[in-house]
Parts: structure tokens; sequence; C-alpha cells
């Protein structure tokens, strides 16, 4: 049986921290802590089985960043390497072939469907 992991933002030293509690036992993480903890989960979320779903669910339940700060570097073994920040996870990087990035260009680049009836439409 697991003991219930509850976390609350508190302020320690006059910085906001993280408290972490499982059964009687608890501890704090300031933020380096935390982003350290979050880079280290992603590592290992990465490495365990079942892996992520490859295509976004349905429901509209994921974390949205509006106009996320974004760079492009250049390797010279991957080529192209997509930067994104998100505000909770930091920066997260994306080696892009060039099939991928084809297709990223035509969708960005494509005209969005009209979805307003002809009915609303004036001439």
């Amino acid at each position: 049986m697991y003991d219930v992991l509850t976390l609350d933002v508190v302020e320690k030293e006059d910085e906001a921290a993280l408290r972490f509690r499982i059964a009687e036992r608890a501890s704090v993480l300031k933020t380096d802590d935390i982003d350290s903890l979050i880079r280290r989960l992603i590592m290992l979320r990465s490495q365990m089985q079942p892996p992520p779903e490859v295509q976004p669910a349905v429901s509209n339940d994921y974390p949205l960043e509006m106009d996320p700060c974004w760079h492009v570097d250049f390797s010279p073994t991957l080529g192209p390497v997509l930067m994104l920040r998100h505000s909770g996870a930091g920066w997260i990087a994306y080696a892009l072939p060039a099939e991928s990035i084809e297709r990223l260009t035509r969708a960005l680049t494509a005209q969005p469907p009209v979805t307003a009836s002809t009915s609303f439409l004036w001439n």
C-alpha cells in the first residue's frame, strides 16, 4: 500500500518553495531543487513503460502555453534543434528530422479551413 503524497507551496527564507509530505515525513524544495527534480523526472519517465501516448489525447486537459518562447539551434550531428520553453518544465529541446520539419512547415503555413456557415457570409 502506498502513502498519499501532498504538495503545498510555502515560503522559506522569503522565497517560494514546495513542501511535499508522504505519511508523517516532509521536505521542502526551493525552485532550483524543483527544476532539478523536474529534469530528473522527465529523464526517468522517458525510460519507463508504457511510454507516453504517441498522439495527443482527444481531451483538452493538457498544459497549454500561450505564445511560448522558442529558439532554434543547429547541431552538426542532429541538424536543427527546436527549443521550446514551458513555464513549468523550462526549456525542452527537440531534434527534428527533415521530414518532420517539412510537415511542420506545411502545417504552420496552411490556411485554416473555413468553418462559418455560408448563410452568414455577405456578398
